[in-house]
């Protein structure tokens, strides 16, 4: 008996695909190493079925208790322990926390409200494994390129690990990455320090504000858009300068 070529076909795909995504973990991971973002990473890795990059990560979390705090102090009557102990009340209560201060602090008779509740208030969220989506090895072939195109351009992922990372896989060649200066209008807010009398209106401070900026020539802005380039000059035709990793 005789297998049909077309299942060989499907199985050599289906093989260089798994090599493909294995790969990718494996050099995405790199990329992470060297402070590519892990969220966005993992992003695309589940998107393209590929395993996500695990790492160490710092988690604070909390649940409710409740329980009794203790303190001791020396006094000479209960009055003035008991107005000293308000005074250690209200520091703990305005740290938030039972040793701000003071090496005589205790709790006890602890009890845990519900252990099982767990409030995460920071920390990443769990990437969720998902099942390989059904990509044939074209498409994968041309999300991941995507993927590494996006990483350099936008997450500060080194253009020559991405090449090799590319070559490594077996995708397209990424096109030539070039420095360029580009000009956009951008609509923000700046801060300019001007000298004025205590009696100008907004009037006098926009026309004053105005003169200072023309003298400048130009000002740091908080941007709140940026539209479209409407000027666009490549600085350099070398894809490896300024290269990161």
């Amino acid at each position: 008996m005789t297998t049909d070529s077309s299942d060989k076909d499907a199985y050599t795909e289906a093989t260089q695909a798994e090599e493909i995504r294995t790969k990718l973990t494996t050099w995405a991971a790199g990329a992470v190493k060297h402070g590519v973002d892990r969220d966005w990473v993992n992003g695309w890795l589940a998107h393209l079925g590929a395993e996500p990059v695990t790492g160490q990560a710092e988690y604070r979390m909390n649940t409710a208790i409740t329980g009794m705090f203790g303190w001791r102090c020396k006094a000479s009557s209960r009055t003035e322990a008991a107005q000293r102990f308000q005074e250690q009340i209200a520091r703990v209560a305005e740290a938030a926390k039972i040793t701000a201060d003071g090496s005589y602090d205790n709790v006890y008779d602890v009890e845990f409200t519900d252990a099982t509740k767990v409030n995460f208030y920071s920390g990443p969220e769990d990437v969720e494994i998902l099942a390989a989506p059904n990509l044939d090895l074209a498409t994968l072939k041309s999300e991941a390129r995507i993927m590494l195109r996006n990483g350099v351009a936008e997450q500060n992922w080194g253009y020559r690990y991405a090449f090799k990372a590319a070559q490594d896989m077996g995708l397209d060649p990424l096109p030539t990455f070039t420095s360029r200066t580009v000009a956009v209008p951008v609509a923000g807010t700046a801060n300019v320090t001007v000298r004025a009398f205590d009696d100008a209106d907004d009037d006098d401070m926009q026309r004053i504000v105005a003169s200072r900026i023309k003298s400048y020539g130009s000002v740091a802005v908080v941007p709140d858009e940026v539209g479209a380039p409407v000027e666009v000059k490549k600085v350099n035709t070398d894809p490896f300068e300024d290269d990161r990793f």
